[in-house]
């Protein structure tokens, strides 16, 4: 009698489609950890000799170097400032800007002159006390 012998196949792994799945989990996971880092907003401001408290019933305006304003933890284009600033006049007495040391001084004077027309009287810089 004779038996029919099969051939030996050797499995065959493709790692091309394998190799392609984890290139894309890299990227979702590099893109995940970068946007985590964008909720905050780091603001560097300058260091002045004088000394004072802000007043706690002033409205807040971050100003980054670049991109929109922080409106009490809200984000504003720079175009609807006035607008903003307007609705909240009744409800604060002064603007404190708390602008970062790379700021443009036009943007910060652009806010300025904003605060002013929509009726503010009183406006403050923030800065960091001397180390």
């Amino acid at each position: 009698m004779e038996f029919e012998t099969r051939k030996r196949v050797t499995p065959n792994i493709n790692l091309a489609a394998l190799v392609d799945v984890v290139f894309i989990l890299v990227i979702f996971i590099v893109l995940g950890a970068n946007f985590h880092r964008i909720q905050t907003l780091d603001v560097s401001i300058p260091v002045a000799e004088s000394t004072g408290q802000a007043d706690s019933r002033s409205l807040v305006i971050t100003i980054p170097a670049s991109g929109q304003l922080d409106l009490l933890g809200k984000k504003i284009d720079p175009e609807n400032l006035k607008s903003a600033l307007r609705a909240k006049v009744a409800d604060f007495e002064s603007v404190l800007l708390v602008a970062d040391q790379s700021a443009p001084v036009q943007r910060v004077v652009q806010i300025l002159s904003d605060a002013q027309v929509a009726g503010f009287v009183s406006v403050s810089i923030a800065t960091q006390e001397p180390e």
